[in-house]
């Protein structure tokens, strides 16, 4: 057995491509998100063209973790690619078994905000209300997105949520919804747990408390508060190695909240107290600093750690950084990165960082993608 994990270059979003390979079975691969705009025609793409050699990459799944569109826009953009060429009567180069996808809409039906708001019902729709700006207005974009990935999925004849046993990927009130990707590889639903999607409902409570007589400025606070963070897919991958020997974990968080990761950890028992070890730790959120604490990471551990990141929005934050060094204090550790160099200030925030690791704490390894290869990646056996 060998998981080779490829996080690819995705600017301020997420793109990883999963390789999951068995003696006598062909290679299987899946996409988790598809980062931002450029991403997919700058290096996924590329990426696709490495890997299938000419021919047709197969991929047992696409996965969008949650709709931001820096998570969104590349699968959107591959869909677009492979429609076209399927339009045009070209040939295929390449194929996705199934698409998981929460819909903003379908995790959002019947909530308050949607029955009460007309702003916030029209958003689901992806118009966009008056006086919805910024992020927003961003929100009701990748809401459109959304829409478009699900319908551009059914002209393609892919089958959307497939193994997910609802139209919702979600954790169920009870138990464990564990998925059987392939002989030896699995994934356990984490997140959303219906509790977390009832938080909607007291996210719009607030709105409507902090603007009583303002319709407009109640949508685009809750738009703007629960974006669709709060619904972010988490899973839990596990990889059989041979002879019986402890499977290979992968934690997938992405932008889902802290607190949210280890209220689902503790509630479905895979981590009681919230307290898990993995091999492998997809850092949530690109390692900002209102996603995380130390205290998140002395509970959720890690041999490797992935941060996807060019510093635009100042993630990764230092702060982040910090809190994962010092609750991992004299512990070896490996974090993979994607920039080294970046905007608002990424290249010297690290600099300053990386010198102070290397005096207090040589074991903890930082590994950055090299600036003519649009990846980085690790690999398991």
């Amino acid at each position: 057995m060998r998981l080779t994990i490829d996080t690819l270059q995705a600017n301020d979003g997420d793109c990883l491509l999963l390789h999951y390979a068995r003696s006598g079975s062909p290679t299987l691969r899946i996409l988790v998100d598809g980062g931002s705009r450029g991403i997919y025609r700058q290096v996924l793409r590329p990426r696709i063209d490495q890997l299938r050699h000419g021919g047709v990459l197969d991929l047992r799944m696409a996965l969008v973790s949650h709709i931001d569109l820096d998570h969104i826009t590349g699968i959107l953009d591959l869909f677009r690619d492979m429609e076209r060429v399927q339009d045009d009567g070209g040939e295929a180069f390449c194929r996705v078994r199934t698409l998981w996808h929460n819909a903003f809409e379908k995790v959002h039906a019947g909530r308050r905000a949607a029955l009460q708001s007309a702003a916030v019902g029209a958003a689901l729709g992806g118009a966009v209300p008056a006086g919805l700006i910024g992020k927003a207005a961003a929100v009701v974009a990748s809401v459109r997105q959304g829409a478009e990935l699900r319908d551009a999925g059914e002209r393609l004849g892919i089958v959307r949520n497939e193994g997910a046993l609802e139209d919702l990927v979600r954790a169920p009130e009870a138990g464990l919804r564990v998925i059987t990707v392939a002989p030896g590889l699995t994934l356990t639903v984490l997140g959303p747990r219906d509790e977390q999607l009832q938080e909607l409902d007291e996210e719009w409570r607030r709105s409507e408390q902090a603007h009583p007589a303002d319709p407009e400025a109640q949508a685009a606070d809750y738009l703007n508060r629960t974006a669709p963070n709060l619904s972010s897919i988490v899973l839990l991958l596990e990889a059989a190695r041979p002879n019986g020997a402890p499977p290979v974990r992968v934690l997938l968080t992405g932008d889902a909240g802290g607190d949210h990761i280890l209220e689902s950890l503790d509630k479905t028992g895979i981590g009681p107290g919230g307290r898990i070890h993995v091999d492998l730790l997809k850092v949530q959120h690109h390692g900002s600093n209102h996603s995380t604490t130390q205290d998140f990471f002395e509970r959720v551990t890690a041999d490797r750690y992935i941060i996807s990141g060019n510093g635009k929005h100042g993630i990764p934050h230092a702060d982040a950084l910090k809190w994962l060094s010092a609750a991992r204090s004299g512990q070896p550790y490996t974090v993979f990165m994607t920039n080294r160099k970046g905007q608002d200030g990424l290249e010297e925030m690290l600099t300053a960082f990386l010198a102070r690791e290397a005096a207090a704490e040589p074991a903890h390894r930082y590994l950055f993608r090299r600036e003519d290869r649009g990846f980085i990646s690790t690999s398991f056996r």
